[in-house]
């Protein structure tokens, strides 16, 4: 009797101990467009855009402004299954960025946590997929 009640207790903590790690995770992404008014729009329907990994767009879709929080880091491109060759290259608009590892006056192509990564300065472009990790 006593085996069958420490295998479930060591399965039933095995299962918290990985939720708890994935939990640890909350990642989450989002685009915006620019409309005709020249506001912000943030593109719905974003598949799996908390999940690791490359996810493409159903369509490629418009977009002027990428936003992360939660990875290490992320890659925008502009073809599709995240395509060696075609990344986008944003260029951080915010404040002083809290890091040293990156040189924030040059435009990058692994997006760091924040929410003003620009893909272009005054207008849309076109993007297929993105990668995004919780380590290098």
């Amino acid at each position: 009797m006593k085996f069958p009640v420490l295998a479930l207790v060591l399965i039933f903590g095995a299962f918290l101990s990985s939720q708890i790690a994935f939990a640890d995770h909350h990642g989450n992404v989002r685009i915006y467009k620019l409309n005709s008014k020249d506001q912000f729009v943030k593109q719905r329907w974003l598949k799996d855009r908390e999940r690791p990994g490359c996810h493409d767009l159903r369509r490629s879709r418009k977009a002027i402004r990428f936003a992360q929080t939660g990875f290490a880091w992320c890659t925008v491109y502009s073809g599709d299954d995240c395509q060696a060759g075609s990344e986008l290259p944003a260029l951080w608009g915010g404040k002083n960025y809290r890091t040293a590892d990156i040189d924030i006056s040059q435009p990058q192509v692994k997006l760091l946590q924040g929410s003003e990564w620009y893909l272009h300065p005054d207008k849309n472009i076109r993007i297929g997929s993105w990668r995004c990790e919780y380590a290098e």
